[in-house]
């Protein structure tokens, strides 16, 4: 699957000139990428299911798709004011100067490479933050909601965050200083990850877990016990878990459930994750037996409950 999502990431561009030659407005192969990939993953979910329980029903599936178009539009616009704010405080590249200079002469594969990782290292930031700092994690929470992952979910953050993330990456992407065929790889790369990383497909990546932020490794995120969720924060790759010390990976096979362990009571339909950072109080009363469970805070001895 990793080398086939490299291929659509590579392919991006001869689509894309194809594309405009018929007239597409500017960095349609993403758009024309996204649900090809989208019903291949959802068909392969369907016949080779990593856990047949977790395929989502339809109000669920309403939920996620409220999210997939809140979320784009938060991302996208972070990215735009991300990419207009960086000049204006001098740190984008000019002229071919610095980073603007470097990466587009990387190729498109090379650049690619290059900007993941930087995009990377600020998702891991960020990520990190919202597991550990509770302002933070009362947004972040939101991706945590669902008691099961599949590709419809990958995209379940509140927007907040995900304007937050957006704008750091559309500066980013600036101060390198992308040639548009890399954007147009890059664009690609973020789209559609995610869905990749959540699926429920059977599969054994291996020793891919080294270098990529796999499904295998990603369902421990998602695991209800703190001290294996709060590790393999990275969005594509694992390499800055690796550097910093929160790679997970068990020699057991997966057996966690998942969900936000102290808060089996949260709300699951769009408007009532919405509110929930800003209900915070009264989600965790509803969730009072649990929050304060002495047995839930000796499972997880270094890890403070999140407040």
């Amino acid at each position: 699957m990793h080398a086939l999502w490299a291929g659509l990431v590579l392919g991006a561009n001869p689509l894309e000139r194809w594309l405009r030659r018929r007239g597409a407005p500017p960095r349609t192969s993403t758009l024309a990428i996204i649900p090809v990939w989208y019903a291949m993953l959802a068909l392969l979910e369907r016949r080779r299911p990593h856990e047949q329980e977790w395929n989502p029903g339809a109000a669920e599936m309403r939920t996620d798709g409220a999210f997939f178009g809140g979320v784009t539009v938060a991302a996208l616009t972070g990215q735009a004011i991300g990419a207009g704010l960086a000049p204006r405080l001098g740190v984008a590249a000019k002229g071919g100067a610095g980073g603007g200079r470097l990466v587009p002469r990387l190729g498109i594969a090379g650049g690619v490479v290059a900007s993941i990782a930087a995009f990377d290292l600020v998702h891991y930031t960020l990520h990190r933050l919202g597991h550990e700092w509770g302002p933070a994690w009362k947004f972040h929470s939101v991706h945590h909601s669902p008691n099961r992952l599949h590709i419809f979910n990958a995209t379940r953050f509140h927007p907040v965050e995900s304007f937050i993330e957006g704008t750091l990456e559309g500066a980013v992407l600036a101060v390198a200083g992308l040639s548009e065929p890399q954007h147009v790889a890059h664009g690609v790369a973020r789209a559609t990850y995610g869905q990749l990383q959540h699926c429920n497909i059977d599969l054994d990546s291996g020793a891919l877990d080294h270098v990529f932020a796999t499904p295998d490794l990603h369902r421990w995120h998602h695991s209800e016990v703190y001290a294996e969720g709060d590790t393999n924060y990275g969005a594509v790759t694992s390499v800055w878990d690796r550097l910093f010390g929160s790679f997970f990976r068990p020699s057991r096979g997966f057996d966690a459930d998942l969900g936000i362990g102290r808060m089996p009571d949260f709300p699951q339909r769009f408007f009532g994750l919405l509110s929930a950072p800003f209900r915070w109080s009264a989600i965790k009363e509803r969730n009072a037996a649990t929050w304060y469970d002495d047995a839930a805070t000796a499972a997880n001895p270094d890890v403070h409950p999140r407040s």
